[in-house]
């Protein structure tokens, strides 16, 4: 939440409080008059706390399920039609939908990813690291080298190593500015999107994302 938001929410709030208090405490004396806008102005003040909270925090939820036995739309399959080129069972669509949150990164971007070797989003990570987003990788020793380029290139990257943990690093999960969460079944890789049946689940509600910060966060010291 950012601190203008807290501000702004907290300011309003104060104001549905005092008002509340002013109507409390001189319940007794107040006219009929006085006592109507004391309630109005309550009633005012919690309805526009509302309205700035809702604006400020619109929630953003997305489910997307993979299974690559459904064809490729019309666009992908580089065919010319009059109809709609997006379509939502269309896994290539669905890939889209990612690359286009990883494209919107502005400052961090932490992946936790038992296996990643999808050249797609691989590269729209890259991307992220050149325009200066701080990216973070987490992942499984078996993939140590599929993601070798990155790391060739700066990104820091932690590894769960047989001889450290005899457990897989099995999460999947990825944080987007501290504010969103990409998680679900799917491992970022060519048989997750385009042949499994896998799911992933896009939120931004800071209930769901503010857990996998603080996972990520004890993960990346434990494989330090």
């Amino acid at each position: 939440m950012k601190m203008l938001d807290l501000k702004l929410f907290f300011i309003f709030y104060d104001l549905r409080v005092l008002s509340i208090t002013i109507y409390v405490s001189n319940i007794k004396s107040m006219s009929s008059i006085r006592l109507l806008g004391s309630i109005t102005f309550a009633c005012c003040s919690a309805a526009v706390t509302t309205l700035l909270y809702n604006y400020f925090h619109q929630e953003e939820t997305e489910v997307l399920f993979f299974h690559g036995t459904l064809p490729l739309c019309n666009f992908h399959r580089n065919l010319v039609t009059k109809t709609s080129i997006q379509n939502n069972e269309c896994f290539e669509c669905k890939l889209n939908i990612i690359i286009g949150w990883l494209n919107k990164t502005k400052k961090t971007l932490d992946i936790c990813m038992y296996m990643f070797n999808h050249e797609l989003l691989a590269n729209a990570v890259i991307d992220a690291h050149k325009r200066g987003v701080v990216v973070r990788i987490i992942i499984n020793e078996d993939n140590l080298q599929t993601t070798w380029k990155m790391g060739n290139m700066g990104i820091s990257k932690r590894v769960n190593k047989a001889n450290h943990n005899r457990n897989l690093m099995h999460h999947k999960f990825v944080i987007i500015d501290n504010k969103k969460v990409i998680l679900g079944s799917m491992n970022w890789t060519k048989m997750s999107v385009r042949a499994n049946w896998d799911n992933s689940f896009i939120t931004n509600n800071c209930e769901l994302v503010n857990p996998f910060r603080k996972e990520f966060q004890r993960l990346w010291k434990l494989f330090n």
